[in-house]
This record gives structure tokens, C-alpha cells and sequence, in this order.
């Protein structure tokens, strides 16, 4: 009798253990398409091993599935072209289903591999030998589990190891020979190099083959950065993008990240330096939080492996699962019960409700979001914000999370009709904000937002909006969207207290993050979004009503006491202490939003102060208006310019490149229009002088004697930009520093000088 429950051979595994099959090699046929995985797959993926780890310390049962891969033992290697037979595996899976996953895996890998080995090396001088031992166990502990990801020990050739993972008609495994000749797919050739690359332990990761430009090199390159900046630094940054090594070793097992507990290494970790980038415990907690994302990814990530006893089974298997469209997100599997609620226990009709009006700004969302990954992005983003606003949550992107959060809240919290009324209508809103301002408005047209045009400070309050959004400070649409849904229902004074909270966000956001970096600025928003409800839970208010929705809760008066407070923990509450962090901090490298703001607020309604060439001062109000909406968006602004360029150290001042980097400091920093850096950018302070001549002339006639200044001085300019400097419309903040003359010497006394300046302007204004 024919067992159907064998023909496909079903099994679980977590990534590693699907990978690490000794001598198995995976083979994408010739017939699959191109590795196309964009940057919302890999945003999705990222943002899925981030919120796994937060989940991991919560529930030690968590997993992430990655969906189905479908594969074939190949039984007749000859169909394996081309083949170098001395090279082929001793088992070899046709991949019918995953390849996107499955390739994407084994370039995360290599990264992990590098920035861990990386760290073993930088460590390696230690003195402490049974600290050292700790340390180079369980890197080596983790490096042969990745190396298992993306490669195969084929025991024989140069290198043994071989790229895990290749693609017909443009690979074969080769038991020796050129890289380039036998690995030509953009992802067996990144592998092939990066295996040659660690067997010859080579110094330089950087001196790999070029793969910008192509999907290969993008997924790299955006993985390494999140790697870089939100893995490594991590405890620096104590944010919630990532945790922080010492969470991880109070929540997690020790086994999960160093097989057993290492009292050492986690004495090491709880020093929490954050400050000295070489220090043993610096380096160590960068190790912790690159080994929760291994664990994750490797033991906690899993595929359905389906293998078919044959491989027309297999493509009916793959044209079943494919033909279901895409997968449902948490919104739409939380929609019916809303209209069941309507329909059947209210007795109403959904259709042509309140109701449906608010959940079609739900849907309308996510009108023109063709990609499931997209969707699914967009799905976990909006929803994590919501959480947030409503009680200080910080949501998982599990789809099942999101599902049970969104069901919970609406079926348990909101104990009446017209609070699970209220609820909808608060959705639907926060959608709207979420679409029309976070997303979509632009400026465009000079135009404020429309709900706030008729408020006398709507234009710069709509310039905000633009700012906060190019800074990409999420954490205000859970305050904003709240007061925005207000607006919609046309709550008395919602207006004026939009634009209170708008102004009161900008101000602390912009002297927090002009003084140090991001960390705890999102803790400290989830903290203020929580303090209702703990105070609901003293004073015993058991029915919370619409706690979560009630704007008389978060009153805006309350949100700058709080915002005060906050500034005055953090020392940068009056002007000396926070100046003297500012003058450090306000730099391009760090926060170019910032140093953008900076430069139009020290622009605005001010004049060249003619007792300190070089320099502004305040004027009267309405002499030069700089903070509005055109300005904000107007190409004349688009682009920052080093005045002392990025690679001017031979011929500027060496002062400003030294390990302080004054060349990066706001007082080095100045508007252009968009393009001029290209020709303008890596001149002397000659050349430069007489550009920005060009953008402060108004005076037409005088364009032969800047022409003739040039021609004495040996400055050759280029005409595109002379135009383009010509057809500014402003040129106002650009008048101090021409004023200093062409002999003038740019260096860091007076680049300091110009940063207090502008600091003390942008104080003011703030």
C-alpha cells in the first residue's frame, strides 16, 4: 500500500541545523530567478531578529519562522552543469522553493563571522590569559557554527571549504582554481572570496570584491550597517532598536550566548563601558550583542523543509503554496472581528458606519503598497507606534503577537460599546496621521498641513513636522498622532494644543540630540506614555475608560513639565551646560538633521555682525525670514557644505582633523544649493572665497570682477556652478562668512568661535 504520508518527507529544522549537513551543498537550477531580495525583505528580517531578541527575555520558548523551503536530493550529478567533478559535494539539494532566504542567510552570516573575528583579533593582546581563553572560546564557538552557514567542508582542494550555496549554469564547485572563473552569481562569488578571504586571514574586509550597485552588494551593505551601528553599539545606545549586552545576560541563559555561565566574562560585561572603544569590556559587550543575534538567527529561525520523493511532486507542491497571494497582516486578520462586533453583537450594519469610515483610514494606509514585504513592514511599524501611544508598549513584529495585542485590547480592555467604538475611531485617526503627515506631506507648494492652515503659526509648525520627519524621530507621532486624532474630531482648542506639543517636541528633541546621542531618548517617550495608566493603578481607578485614548491624560502642559524634568536630569536644562556638550556633539557626522536646523535658526532674522567678521547676530523680527516651509525644501538649502572640506587636511588647518574633528563641527558647516559640493567641495579657502562671493553677489555687474579676482589668483571655476550660484534665491547666510575676505585664515579657533555662535542662536530661538 502506497503511504502518502511519506512522499514528502516534512521536517522542522532551525537554521543551523538545516545548514550544517556535513557535505551538503544547496544548488539553485537554472531555471530560478535571480537573487532579488529587496530592502523591505531585509528590513523585515532585521526587524524580526531584533524584536526576537526582546521576545527571547520575555518567553524562553520564542522562534521565528521563516516559512517553507522545498528541496530535492539530486540522485544523478550529471545534471549538475557545469561540474568539476573532483569538487562536486557528496550530497547536493536542488532548491525548488527559498533560494531568496537561503542566499540572504549565508551573506548574514559571513558578517557575523567578520565582525566577531574582528573583535577575537582586537582583543588577543589581553593579559588576563583566563579571560582571554573565555574570549577565544566562544568566538570560535560561534565562527564554526557561521562557518557551517555559509560553506561546506568539501575535506579536499584550496581552500577545503567551498560556498555553501551556488546557482546553475553560472557556478560549479571546483576542488582548486580561480574564484572568479567558477563562482560568476554575485552570491557564490561574494562567498567564494570571503572563505579565501578567512583561510589566507587576510587584514583587510574592505579589499573584497566591489558589489555595489547590485543586489548582492546592497543586502551586504545594509546588514553591515545595522551590524555596525545598532548591534555593536548597542549598549551605547541603549535604545529600542537593539538590546544591550547586559539584558542579555539577565534575561537569557548564558548557555544561548556562551554554552554555560562565565562569571568572568559577565563580571566583564557589568562594568558597562561605553566610553572607551577599546577597553576589553567595550569590546565584550559588542561581542554579547553579536551573539544574540547569532543565536536567533541560527537556533531560534526555522524553515518547514519539505522533500518530495520526486520532483514533479515538488513543483506542485511549490505551485500550491504560491498560489495563495500574499499573507494576511495582523490589520486584516483583526478586521472581521470589528465588523462581527458591529454586525451581530451591536446589531448594527457595518457597511456605510462611523465605523467602516474609520477603518477605511486604516486600509487606505496601505493603498499603493504592492510588496508583501513592504506591507508586512509598514504593518509592524504603524502598529508598534499605536502600542506605544496607547499604553507604553513596546510591540513584538510577530505577526502572531501583533494579531493577539490587537484582539486583546479591543476585546478585554475595552469593557463597553462605546469605548470599543472609541477605539476604532482612535485608529482610524492615528492611521490617518500616520499617512497624510508622517508619510506623505511634503511641503510641496509652500502649503502647511491642511487640519492646522488656519492657526497663525502654521507654517513653521508644518516646517517641524518636516524636520522631526527628516530626522526620522519616530517617537513624536505617538504624541502628535494622539493630539492630531483630536483635531479630526474637532475638539475645542485641538489646534493650538497640536502646535504647543509640536513646538515643546521640537525643543527638547533638538537640545537632547544636539548635546549627546540617541540613547534612552525612547525610553524616555515610552515612560511618559506610561505614566497615566501607573497613575490610574494608584489612585485604584479599576474601569480605566479610554485611559489610553484620553488626550486630558497626556495634556500638553504636562508633556513640557515632563520634557523639562527630563532636560534637567540630562544636565542640558540652562544654556552653559548644555553648550558645553553641544560644542562637541553638534557635528555632520552625527546628527546632519540637527546641524541643518541649526543653520537656518541661526540664519533666521539675523544679520552679519560687523564687530566679529565672519559671524550673525540677532536682528528684529521679520528681517530675514529663513524658517519656512519653501526654505526647508527649496533645492538653494538641500545641501551642507564643508567650508574646511572632509579631505582638506593638506591644505587647511591640520588643527581641524585631528581625533576631535572640528572639520565635521556645525561651526564649520554652511548652506549651498543642491550639486554644489561636487565642484566646489575639495577646493582651498581661495577658491571657495570667491563662490560663495558668487551666492551673496546680488549686484549683477560685479560677476567680471569676481571673474578677474579669480583669474589673478589662479582659481579656475567651474560655469555649472557659477549658475547654479547665481540662480539662488537666498544668499543672506552666506554674507558673514564672505565678509571675512579672501585672505582670511579658516581655522579651528574660529570654527570654534562660529559653532558658539550658531549654538547660542539656536538656543535662543529654541
Amino acid at each position: 500500500m502506497f503511504q502518502i504520508d511519506k512522499a514528502f518527507n516534512p521536517e522542522t529544522l532551525n537554521v543551523h541545523s538545516f545548514y550544517q549537513k556535513p557535505g551538503v551543498g544547496l544548488y539553485i537550477p537554472l531555471y530560478q530567478r535571480e537573487y532579488s531580495w529587496d530592502k523591505d525583505n531585509i528590513e523585515q528580517l532585521l526587524d524580526d531578529i531584533s524584536h526576537g531578541i526582546f521576545s527571547i527575555m520575555e518567553n524562553t520558548a520564542e522562534i521565528r519562522f521563516l516559512g517553507t523551503v522545498i528541496a530535492v536530493q539530486v540522485q544523478d550529478k550529471r545534471t549538475i552543469t557545469p561540474a568539476d567533478p573532483q569538487g562536486l559535494p557528496s550530497l547536493i539539494e536542488n532548491i525548488i522553493d527559498g533560494q531568496q532566504r537561503l542566499s540572504t542567510i549565508t551573506l548574514f552570516s559571513t558578517l557575523l563571522y567578520h565582525h566577531i573575528w574582528n573583535i577575537q583579533k582586537a582583543v588577543s593582546n589581553i593579559e588576563d590569559k583566563n579571560l582571554l581563553k573565555d574570549l577565544d572560546e566562544v568566538c570560535n564557538y560561534w565562527k564554526k557554527k557561521l562557518l557551517d552557514i555559509f560553506s561546506l567542508d568539501l575535506q579536499r582542494g584550496t581552500p577545503y571549504r567551498k560556498p555553501k550555496i551556488i546557482r546553475g549554469s553560472k557556478d560549479q564547485w571546483t576542488k582548486d582554481g580561480d574564484i572568479d572563473g567558477n563562482y560568476k552569481s554575485n552570491v557564490a562569488n561574494y562567498l567564494g572570496h570571503f572563505i579565501n578571504y578567512i583561510d589566507e586571514k587576510q587584514e583587510n574586509f574592505d579589499k573584497l570584491p566591489d558589489f555595489s550597485k547590485t543586489r548582492t552588494g546592497d543586502n551586504l551593505k545594509r546588514i553591515n550597517n545595522w551590524l555596525k551601528k545598532t548591534v555593536l553599539k548597542a549598549h551605547v545606545n541603549q535604545t529600542e532598536e537593539f538590546v544591550t549586552s547586559w539584558e542579555v545576560l539577565d534575561k537569557v541563559n548564558q548557555e544561548f550566548i556562551w554554552q554555560y555561565d562565565r562569571v568572568l566574562l559577565q563580571g566583564i560585561v557589568l562594568k558597562k563601558e561605553i566610553v572607551d572603544k577599546k577597553s576589553v569590556a567595550y569590546l565584550t559587550s559588542s561581542l554579547v550583542q553579536l551573539f544574540a543575534v547569532a543565536h536567533y538567527l541560527l537556533e531560534r529561525c526555522c524553515f518547514t523543509i519539505i522533500q518530495p520523493m520526486n520532483e514533479d511532486w515538488a513543483f506542485d507542491m511549490f505551485q500550491s503554496l504560491n498560489a495563495t497571494g500574499t499573507p494576511l497582516t495582523a490589520i486584516e486578520t483583526f478586521k472581521p472581528n470589528v465588523v462581527n462586533d458591529v454586525n451581530l453583537i451591536s446589531g448594527q450594519n457595518y457597511k456605510g458606519s462611523a465605523i467602516e469610515q474609520s477603518f477605511i483610514k486604516v486600509d487606505n494606509l496601505f493603498k499603493g503598497v504592492t510588496s508583501a514585504a513592504r506591507k508586512s513592514s509598514l504593518t509592524k511599524e504603524f502598529l508598534t507606534s499605536f502600542a506605544l501611544t496607547l499604553d507604553g508598549k513596546k510591540l513584538s513584529s510577530h505577526f502572531s503577537q501583533q494579531r493577539k495585542w490587537l484582539q486583546e485590547t479591543y476585546e478585554k480592555d475595552c469593557k463597553t460599546k462605546e469605548m470599543k467604538d472609541a477605539f476604532v475611531h482612535f485608529f482610524g485617526d492615528y492611521a490617518e496621521f500616520y499617512k497624510d503627515i508622517w508619510l506623505d506631506y511634503d511641503g510641496k507648494n509652500n502649503a502647511p498641513i491642511q487640519k492646522i492652515a488656519s492657526h497663525k503659526e502654521a507654517n513653521i509648525t508644518s516646517l517641524y513636522i518636516l524636520y522631526l520627519k527628516d530626522s526620522n524621530h519616530k517617537m513624536a507621532i505617538t504624541i502628535l498622532g494622539r493630539l492630531y486624532s483630536d483635531i479630526i474630531r474637532g475638539k475645542e482648542n485641538s489646534i493650538n494644543l497640536f502646535v504647543e506639543a509640536t513646538k515643546a517636541i521640537v525643543r527638547f528633541y533638538t537640545l537632547w540630540r544636539s548635546a549627546q546621542s540617541n540613547s534612552g531618548l525612547d525610553i524616555t517617550y515610552r515612560n511618559f506614555m506610561k505614566r497615566p495608566l501607573e497613575e490610574d493603578k494608584k489612585t485604584v481607578i479599576v474601569n480605566k475608560s479610554n485611559a489610553w485614548i484620553d488626550t486630558d491624560r497626556l495634556s500638553v502642559s504636562r508633556l513640557k513639565e515632563y520634557f523639562n524634568s527630563i532636560l534637567e536630569r540630562e544636565n542640558i536644562d540652562s544654556y552653559e551646560s548644555w553648550k558645553s556638550k553641544a560644542l562637541y556633539s553638534l557635528k555632520y557626522h552625527k546628527t546632519k538633521s540637527i546641524c541643518k536646523f541649526a543653520l537656518f535658526a541661526s540664519a533666521h532674522n539675523a544679520i552679519t555682525d560687523e564687530e566679529n567678521k565672519g559671524l550673525m547676530k540677532k536682528a528684529k523680527e521679520g528681517t530675514y525670514e529663513y524658517l519656512t516651509i519653501a526654505n526647508w525644501i527649496s533645492d538653494d538649502f538641500k545641501s551642507i557644505e564643508h567650508v574646511a572640506p572632509e579631505k582638506g587636511i593638506n591644505k587647511w588647518d591640520e588643527n581641524l582633523y585631528t581625533e576631535e574633528e572640528w572639520y565635521h563641527s556645525i561651526g564649520n558647516l554652511t548652506l549651498l544649493p543642491t550639486n554644489i559640493n561636487s565642484s566646489a567641495g575639495n577646493k582651498d579657502w581661495e577658491a571657495k572665497y570667491i563662490y560663495y562671493q558668487y551666492l551673496s553677489e546680488s549686484d549683477i555687474q560685479r560677476e567680471q570682477e569676481l571673474e578677474n579676482m579669480a583669474n589673478n589668483r589662479g582659481v579656475t571655476l567651474n560655469p555649472k556652478t557659477i549658475k547654479l550660484l547665481q540662480n539662488a534665491k537666498f544668499n543672506h547666510h552666506i554674507k558673514p562668512i564672505v565678509a571675512l575676505g579672501a585672505d582670511a585664515d579658516w581655522n579651528v579657533d574660529f570654527v570654534k568661535k562660529r559653532a558658539e555662535r550658531i549654538i547660542s542662536l539656536l538656543w535662543e530661538m529654541l
